[in-house]
């Protein structure tokens, strides 16, 4: 097993100092943002590991579940972010992020793949998020660029008598497939392009290989399912934010 502590996170910073010097030689500004990201990164997961440390220990399923509502509340205002073209951007991602969350963890309890302990709940959970708020963000950004390109094709549709669904169900359609597209790719190429970080983990903490393989397995089908629930309920919800009641075209 790799021995691990503040001496190898020291010398582990050199690999930082080998991206700092190369983008200071080909004068790429991003200097600054190496340097405050290296160290905000080192805050932030110390301070992360000792708050884990301590929720593993007590075995709180209040501090489980605000552990898990805060991470929703913080991806769901990232994601929102990217709701550039309407209005609510964060109301939508909290919901995507939360139905995409909790169906596929509760889920995973029902079948009883994990259990009800922090040590399982709070990463899996991470992961689930994570990935729910990246697929809402390019749903958002998709869907919104797509239904402002093609106005007019919009506008056309629906004075032929088609229903706002119709009008906009391409549309709905590349969105959805655009923020599943990053998971569809890892699906189709995972371990044979890269070993994932689950099973990369595993395997440098020690476990077999094979047991490695089966927990990304479980991983690789939970994100799948999370990621399709999330980024359905995204497109679907903020589609509808280009039309008004009477099913105009607003956007």
């Amino acid at each position: 097993m790799i021995e691990t502590g503040y001496l190898q996170i020291l010398m582990a910073a050199v690999l930082v100092a080998v991206a700092f010097i190369l983008t200071r030689i080909k004068t790429i500004p991003v200097e600054k943002e190496i340097m405050l990201g290296s160290v905000r990164a080192f805050v932030q997961l110390i301070a992360v590991g000792y708050a884990l440390d301590f929720i593993f220990k007590t075995e709180s399923i209040w501090l489980i579940i605000l552990s898990v509502a805060v991470m929703m509340v913080v991806g769901a205002y990232t994601s929102g972010q990217r709701a550039e073209h309407f209005r609510g951007g964060f109301k939508i991602a909290l919901v995507a992020l939360s139905a995409g969350s909790i169906i596929t963890l509760g889920l995973m309890l029902a079948l009883r793949i994990i259990t009800i302990e922090a040590r399982y709940i709070i990463p899996l959970a991470g992961m689930i998020i994570s990935n729910a708020m990246n697929a809402s963000s390019v749903t958002f950004n998709r869907i919104g660029s797509d239904m402002k390109n093609n106005r007019l094709a919009i506008e056309t549709a629906l004075a032929l008598g088609k229903s706002w669904q119709e009008a906009s169900r391409r549309y709905y359609r590349e969105a959805v497939k655009a923020g599943m597209i990053s998971i569809l790719n890892f699906m189709k190429t995972v371990g044979i392009v890269a070993l994932p970080g689950a099973m990369t983990g595993m395997i440098l903490a020690g476990a077999s290989p094979l047991e490695a393989v089966i927990l990304q397995l479980i991983v690789g089908y939970m994100l799948l399912s999370a990621v399709s629930i999330s980024a359905v309920i995204a497109a679907e919800l903020s589609i509808r934010k280009f039309f008004n009641a009477a099913d105009q075209f607003v956007g």
